[in-house]
């Protein structure tokens, strides 16, 4: 289904706006007038019953906007001017620490023109860490592609949000994100269907560590340094025990249940039987060359 007319026209009416802001110069307080109106008119929010607060006070600093639902804030918006030319890294930081210290872990940063969520995690082991959920330029692409406009703008609308849409939207994103593919892609059994076609064309039979080696190999850089430390995964089943409630009689019972769970072996460090057959085959013995 695409996207409503009154919906497409009101983006761009607003796109039209924060264009404008943004050639004549205006500054960020201007710029977060016309966002509360956004929020509103397109997002659903409504400012009369307490969901769009202004200088939202953190510890001692203070956020720009922030969007609650149920009375909770849901989402902080660190808004620069629209006459901002780029949001930056240190506008990155600065909207990671407001997360950090409400515990928020959703940060809107945005200009109007320019709109970039971010997701943030706080481990006490690794500290805080920011993930672009999404990011686009509403005046550059929404003539274009409004429904892609708004398949990413629209999870902020008050009623997506109440439903989830935000850790739904966040969850299929980690889900394909290059680090999850790559992991998958060195899952025991993915390696064993690509060695099998492989295989048909191999001069000689490949071992799943010259998979694992030629698949590592292909991909890129990024991808790999994503993923982290990688081995050839294999599924096991292992049992454990847990407690269970009968609903009619009240009594709680053990069972013990079978579940799969994922080991990571040590990566290979050398090629595979195959690769090093193949190799000796090529290379003549030195003692044999004159």
């Amino acid at each position: 289904m695409g996207l409503d007319k009154d919906t497409v026209q009101q983006l761009k009416r607003f796109a039209g706006a924060f264009r404008d802001a943004r050639d004549r110069g205006a500054n960020e307080a201007d710029t977060v007038m016309y966002l509360v109106k956004f929020f509103e008119e397109v997002l659903g929010f409504d400012s009369l019953k307490g969901e769009i607060s202004k200088e939202l006070a953190i510890k001692d600093r203070y956020c720009d906007l922030a969007l609650k639902v149920d009375g909770s804030v849901a989402v902080l918006v660190e808004v620069k001017a629209a006459s901002q030319k780029g949001l930056t890294a240190k506008h990155i930081e600065q909207a990671e620490n407001y997360a950090s210290r409400s515990g928020i872990p959703w940060v809107l940063l945005t200009s109007g023109v320019e709109w970039k969520l971010y997701h943030v995690t706080f481990s006490e082991a690794e500290g805080i860490a920011h993930d672009l959920a999404f990011e686009l330029d509403l005046v550059a692409e929404l003539d274009g592609d409004a429904d892609g406009v708004w398949s990413r703008l629209g999870i902020l609308a008050k009623q997506a949000v109440a439903k989830g849409a935000l850790d739904e939207f966040w969850s299929h994103k980690k889900a394909l994100s290059p680090a999850a593919v790559v992991r998958a892609l060195f899952n025991q059994d993915v390696l064993a269907s690509i060695r099998r076609e492989l295989n048909r064309d191999a001069p000689a039979r490949l071992d799943i560590e010259d998979v694992f080696a030629a698949v590592r190999d292909a991909l890129s850089k990024e991808a790999l340094a994503a993923a982290g430390d990688l081995g050839i995964s294999k599924r096991r089943k292992r049992k454990r025990r847990v407690q269970r409630t009968n609903a009619a009689t009240g009594e709680t019972v053990t069972e013990e249940v079978e579940e799969e769970v994922e080991d990571i072996a040590e990566a290979p460090t050398t090629p595979g039987v195959a690769a090093q057959k193949a190799t000796e085959a090529a290379v003549p013995d030195k003692a044999g060359v004159s």
